[in-house]
Parts: structure tokens; C-alpha cells; sequence
């Protein structure tokens, strides 16, 4: 009887386990991008206290640096605990990437500057983002592979979509903390300790998540591969081999999503204040705005997946991104705040089908032996090579052609190159997991 119910699929385990394994998977992806969204809205006030320059453009160049060179990391932390994942469990890994995530996001906070120790600063600055790479790396893969195994299968897309949730939700408490903070303290007190306050949030959260990914069962679908003795040695091995396909689709999926989050999101903050000259505050305000607005549209295109199908979604998703991301940047105008806050938004209404969908379908197209270490490498790769670069690639372009529209070619040639992959995609949500 104990055998039985280990292996019951998700549908008929208890719904309260539903909601903690949820809750328990997405902390590690609030905290993540909680992190990233404070250094990209401070990403001003580090070039100037961790690398400083005659030139502000370049300081602000070599910020963004780290904040690309961290991404470097992303796929062996991804090979690293795909591997963990897949050979022994998805709970050990998680655990173990959350410590990891929350002690360098809150060392980050403590850091003593270039005033202080000198060039000590940017390479220790440079080192924990390079930790927080491995972590998050083998955290995003396993954390989706967690919700799609315990998600009821008429229900996967609404409840993978909530990690998309939180990834905005993550943006919108991180955007929120850091124009609180602009607005309240003065310049001084913000370049002084000011930015520090919301890396400091890591240890309390990291402790939350930690508690609740301990006290969780493993999966049952992962259960199952075990109790049939289906583990594979060389997941990474056989997934190359294998799953290559599903890896490559899955690659291009999650491509648009990466280049989207980055510059729809996290760099935008900097583009308006820093390219088109709005104030910081307002910069951020309409960043705010725009993130309540994308947060709101996610939970109902995920549930809508469930029914009319993955692909519709994505399809029309990224068609749209790619036609209205140019003649939304045109929008974008210091002078009148409603419209910028109307363009961001279009940009959103686009963007959120595809987001709050392509997690799931990612899920569904890797056989559950292999789905840690096939999701790490398909989300791994394309946000290290379009997402941790896009920021630097956006200041790049704005300074070197001087075209102030030029962030949005980044958006929309991820788009095209995930709209080939919806379209090499076979609709998954009557199959479910393999």
C-alpha cells in the first residue's frame, strides 16, 4: 500500500502539498530576481561606488559587465545540480541553491566599497555574482521540474505559471523596495547605505525557503523513475543525445522570455532615466506600474493554457512582441508619463501569453529521468547569452549608434528566434508529462 500511494500521480495527492511545494519552489525564483531587479534599479548609484571612472557611461558599462559575467556561471551550476536533480532528488539541490542564493544576495548588501578597499571591491563585487550564477543556475531547472511533477495534469499550466508569477512579483516587491528607498532618502543617505537595505532581505527570505523545501516529500513522478529503477547516470549525457530536440525547442522557447524580462523589466529603469532622461523616481514609478499590470495578466493566460492549448498562446504571444516592441519604444517620452506607461504596458499585454505558458510546455516535452538536467541547459543557455547580456548590450548600442530605439532589436530578434521554436513545438497539454 505505501508503494502505491508514492507513486499516485500529483492529481491525487493532497492539494494542501500542492500548495507547498509551490510556495516551496518559487521562493528560490522570488529571491533570484528580487536580487537582480534592486541591482539593476541601483545599477547608477554601483557604477559610482564600486567602479569609478572619468566617464560615467563606461562605469555604468562595467556594472552591467558583472552583471553579465555572473551569467557565465549559470550553465555549470545548471550541469552541476541538473545532475544532483536527476541522479538523487529534486529536494537536496534546491536546498542547497537557496543557502547559496541568499548568503551572496545579503553579502552583496554588507560589501565595503572601492573607497574602502580599493580594486579588493569590484573583483569580490564580481565573485558573488559569479556565486549567485551557479546557484540560480541549477535553481530555475529544478524548481520548474518541482512544480510540473506536483501539479494536477489538467491543472500544470496554471500552477507553472505561477513561478512566472513570481518572477514579476519578484520585480514588482524589488521595483517597489528600490523607489521607495529613492523617493524617501535623500542622495547622500541613498549612495551611503540606502541601496543596501533590500540585498539585506536575502537572509530572512533564503531561511523561509530553506525551512519549507526541507520539510517537503520528493516528487511522485520523480518516486516513480526511482521505484522503476529508470535513474540514468549521465543525465547530461543522455539528454544530449536523446532529448536533443526537445532541448533545442526548449532553448528557443525560453529565448524571448530572456531578452523580455531583462529589458522590458530590469534594465528599463535605466534606459528611461539614464537614456531618455526621465527622473529616477519617475523611471521607476512607471517600471512599477507596468509590473502590476504584467503581474495581473500572468494567472490568467496560465490557466487559459490549460484549456485552449500551449501553442495558441505562444504563437500569437510572440508575433505580437515582435510587431509592437519597436513602435512602443517610439512611445516612450519623458514629457508625457501616461503614454510611457501605456507603451510599457503594450509591451506586457504581449509579452504575458508566452511567459505565463512556456514553462510549462518546456516541462512537458522532457521525459521526467532527464527533466532537471534538460530544463537547465534549455533555460540556462539562452538567459545567460540573452539575458545576463542584455542590459550591457542595450547601453552598448544606445551609445555607440546613438539610435535611442535600439534596446528593441534585442527584444525582437528573440522573439523570432522563439516564434521558429513555437512553431517546431507539438501541443503538449492533452499529453501531459512524459
Amino acid at each position: 500500500m505505501q508503494t502505491a500511494t508514492t507513486t499516485l500521480p500529483a492529481s491525487r495527492r493532497e492539494p494542501a502539498q500542492h500548495k507547498r511545494a509551490l510556495i516551496a519552489a518559487c521562493i528560490g525564483n522570488f529571491i533570484e530576481y528580487f536580487d537582480f531587479v534592486i541591482y539593476g534599479y541601483f545599477a547608477t548609484v554601483i557604477a559610482r561606488l564600486f567602479f569609478p571612472a572619468d566617464d560615467p557611461a563606461a562605469s555604468l558599462l562595467l556594472t552591467f559587465a558583472v552583471f553579465a559575467i555572473s551569467y557565465a556561471s549559470r550553465p555549470l551550476g545548471g550541469i552541476i545540480f541538473g545532475h544532483l536533480g536527476d541522479r538523487y532528488g529534486r529536494k537536496t539541490p534546491l536546498a542547497v541553491a537557496i543557502i547559496l542564493i541568499a548568503a551572496a544576495t545579503t553579502l552583496i548588501g554588507v560589501m565595503p566599497t572601492y573607497a574602502a578597499i580599493g580594486i579588493a571591491a569590484p573583483i569580490l563585487l564580481t565573485t558573488l555574482r559569479l556565486i549567485q550564477g551557479i546557484s540560480v543556475g541549477g535553481e530555475y531547472g529544478g524548481a520548474t521540474s518541482f512544480i510540473s511533477e506536483y501539479a494536477p495534469p489538467n491543472r500544470r499550466g496554471f500552477y507553472t505559471g505561477w513561478q512566472t508569477f513570481t518572477i514579476g512579483l519578484a520585480l514588482l516587491v524589488g521595483g517597489g523596495v528600490a523607489s521607495l528607498i529613492t523617493a524617501t532618502l535623500t542622495t547622500e543617505q541613498l549612495h551611503s547605505w540606502g541601496w543596501r537595505l533590500p540585498f539585506l532581505a536575502g537572509v530572512p527570505l533564503g531561511l523561509v525557503g530553506l525551512y519549507l523545501r526541507l520539510k517537503l516529500e520528493e516528487t511522485p513522478h520523480f518516486t516513480s523513475v526511482q521505484q522503476h529503477a529508470e535513474i540514468e547516470k549521465a543525465p547530461l549525457l543522455t539528454g544530449l543525445k536523446q532529448e536533443w530536440k526537445s532541448i533545442l525547442i526548449g532553448m528557443g522557447l525560453i529565448s524571448a522570455p530572456s531578452a523580455c524580462i531583462y529589458i522590458y523589466y530590469i534594465y528599463s529603469p535605466t534606459y528611461l532615466s539614464s537614456v531618455l532622461g526621465f527622473s529616477l523616481a519617475d523611471a521607476q514609478r512607471a517600471n512599477l506600474y507596468n509590473l502590476v499590470f504584467y503581474c495581473a495578466l500572468l494567472p490568467f493566460f496560465a490557466l487559459l493554457s490549460d484549456i485552449v492549448g500551449r501553442k495558441p498562446l505562444m504563437l500569437i504571444s510572440m508575433i505580437a512582441v515582435a510587431l509592437i516592441t519597436y513602435p512602443a519604444y517610439h512611445l516612450l517620452d519623458p514629457k508625457d508619463f501616461n503614454q510611457t506607461v501605456f507603451a510599457l504596458c503594450l509591451m506586457s499585454l504581449a509579452f504575458a501569453p508566452h511567459s505565463a505558458t512556456a514553462l510549462c510546455a518546456m516541462s512537458e516535452i522532457m521525459p521526467t529521468k532527464l527533466r532537471y538536467t534538460g530544463l537547465s541547459v534549455s533555460l540556462n543557455i539562452p538567459v545567460t547569452l540573452l539575458g545576463g547580456t542584455a542590459p550591457f548590450l542595450a547601453t552598448y548600442f544606445v551609445s555607440r549608434t546613438g539610435n535611442l530605439l535600439s534596446p528593441s532589436w534585442i527584444v525582437i530578434g528573440a522573439a523570432v528566434l522563439t516564434l521558429i521554436s513555437v512553431l517546431a513545438y507539438r501541443e503538449t497539454v492533452k499529453t501531459g508529462l512524459r
